[in-house]
């Protein structure tokens, strides 16, 4: 349990830093999403795990794919050694 609650909070703070180094705010992205402010910031908190259609959503807000937004989790992952 503890892994899986680290692995939602991890996918929620890439998108907030992927969002963020792309000049979205948290309203104009959910818009790009089809998703509400609300849910993005729970999102981005790591309270809610996502399932794969909102992950697909989310990759391509970002003009990413899943295989990319996916590799952005990995490359976190390694780079704070969780």
């Amino acid at each position: 349990m503890v892994a899986e609650r680290n692995l939602v909070k991890r996918f929620g703070e890439v998108v907030r830093r992927l969002r963020s180094e792309r000049g979205f705010s948290q309203e104009s992205f959910a818009q790009r999403c089809g998703l509400h402010r609300t849910y993005i910031g729970i999102i981005e908190r790591g309270e809610k795990a996502v399932t794969i259609v909102t992950a697909d959503k989310i990759a391509r807000a970002l003009g990413m794919n899943l295989a990319d937004l996916f590799s952005e989790l990995e490359q976190d992952r390694r780079a704070s050694g969780r």
